[in-house]
């Protein structure tokens, strides 16, 4: 049996004339008839009787209709869903977010994900050193990351840099400054994320104070800058987050840009070099655009 056989059998059995069903198919009749008396060979069933001025279905032939027709709505949602498989718009995604991919971007990725219903989206959230793992280990599939980085089995692209304010207590002493330089932290208790979240930024920031005259005299870690800010309005301290963290509108802080070589944040999309999946690839345009344009 030949899948076109079905094809040329549902013609006649819903026309019920070879002549019609032929014309409708661009075949001639003859050529229908015998693919028709072969598909009844092949089967070794009658499926329709005929004579000069009529057909109809065979009881088997009434079965086979159901059949044939089943089979060929299956093939045509089996081509289907390849070709969304392979447009990347069905399988499942795996994300590793940070914290101001989660504000920055959160929005615009579930909107995002809102245009693909048939993907199912993970969202997991971390930092720099567990995405990579994570990437390594292959337990998610798209990771944003903070540079630098050194992973030679991904592929790690740069999004955007992004510069860090300082948050500090309204009614601190250097809240009159209107920027504030980084020798001016000398001796303020200073709050940050901790050092496994972003090693090498976090060095940098040692680096940085460094250059400047002082040892940095960190006195809380926390890994939400709402818990940093709650903690700076509180009085512990003055802490740091990025630019468009402003808009949290926190209260009890204010925001004072920093003076001075602080580091930059340095966000970047990461992936294996082996992926092949077209989904994620199909997923990881889309969020290099949406980090591109919000930055515009």
């Amino acid at each position: 049996m030949e899948f076109r056989q079905l094809k040329y059998f549902i013609a006649v059995a819903e026309e019920l004339h070879f002549g019609r069903a032929a014309e409708s198919l661009h075949l001639s009749q003859p050529a229908l008839s015998k693919q028709i008396q072969a598909l009844e060979d092949g089967l070794q069933i009658q499926l329709l009787e005929r004579t000069k001025h009529w057909v109809k279905l065979t009881a088997a032939g009434q079965k086979f209709l159901e059949t044939a027709r089943r089979i060929l709505r299956d093939v045509d949602e089996g081509i289907q869903v390849t070709r969304q498989v392979a447009e990347g718009q069905i399988g499942k995604v795996r994300i590793g977010l940070t914290e101001a991919t989660l504000f920055c971007l959160g929005t615009s990725i579930l909107k995002r994900c809102r245009e693909y219903p048939q993907v199912d989206l993970i969202l997991v959230s971390g930092g720099t050193e567990a995405h990579v793992e994570s990437l390594r280990t292959h337990q998610i599939d798209i990771g944003f990351v903070y540079l630098p980085i050194r992973e030679p089995a991904l592929q790690v692209d740069l999004l955007y840099e992004e510069n860090y304010v300082a948050a500090l207590p309204t009614a601190h002493r250097l809240a009159k400054q209107k920027q504030i330089p980084l020798q001016a932290l000398a001796d303020e208790p200073l709050i940050f994320y901790p050092r496994s979240l972003a090693p090498v930024l976090y060095t940098n920031f040692i680096k940085s104070c460094e250059q400047a005259g002082f040892v940095p005299n960190v006195v809380q870690e926390a890994e939400l800058a709402q818990t940093r800010l709650g903690l700076a309005a509180a009085g512990a301290g003055i802490t740091f987050v990025l630019e468009d963290m402003q808009n949290l509108n926190a209260k009890g802080v204010i925001y004072r840009p920093l003076i001075g070589d602080f580091p930059r944040l340095k966000l970047a999309i990461a992936r294996r070099q082996t992926e092949t999946s077209p989904v994620v690839l199909e997923f990881l345009k889309g969020l290099k655009t949406i980090a591109l344009s919000t930055r515009k």
